[in-house]
């Protein structure tokens, strides 16, 4: 696991683009339980049908909703780097999956100021693109 400390916005939906230059991906916001959005940064919420993994898991065994898949490029992620409020107040997590995986690949966790990648090997891709990634996770996190 790769983490990426980054508390700007902008700059986790930076490291979201960059990975979807580099890999085929899909991208999708995963809502908060509470959440009752019907469409967030413009694409419809819907139920876990694809038994997609998501990033967070829920004490009582919640399957959050979760957005559209869309095409991860940088017309889709710069919709949800424009819908900040939006996701703030309803999503936990921007996440991207590689085509017919139902584990993520990547996912920014907004609140936290965390970025996640699960593919070691990324490492030396994301330095040397200018994000501070370690191997190792945060003593905080």
């Amino acid at each position: 696991m790769i983490y990426v400390e980054e508390k700007d916005f902008d700059r986790q939906m930076e490291l979201l683009s960059f990975l979807a230059q580099t890999h085929e991906l899909n991208v999708c916001a995963w809502l908060y339980p509470e959440s009752t959005a019907t469409t967030i940064a413009g694409n419809i919420v819907i139920k876990n049908s694809l038994n997609l993994v998501p990033v967070t898991t829920y004490e009582n065994g919640h399957l959050p909703s979760l957005t559209q898949f869309v095409k991860a490029n940088q017309s889709s992620i710069s919709k949800y780097a424009v819908a900040h409020a939006e996701l703030k107040k309803n999503c936990d997590s921007v996440t991207l999956y590689k085509e017919n995986d139902s584990s993520w690949f990547a996912a920014t966790i907004g609140h936290e100021g965390m970025c996640l990648v699960q593919d070691d090997k990324q490492i030396t891709n994301l330095i040397s693109a200018g994000f501070t990634a370690s191997l190792e996770a945060p003593s905080w996190w």
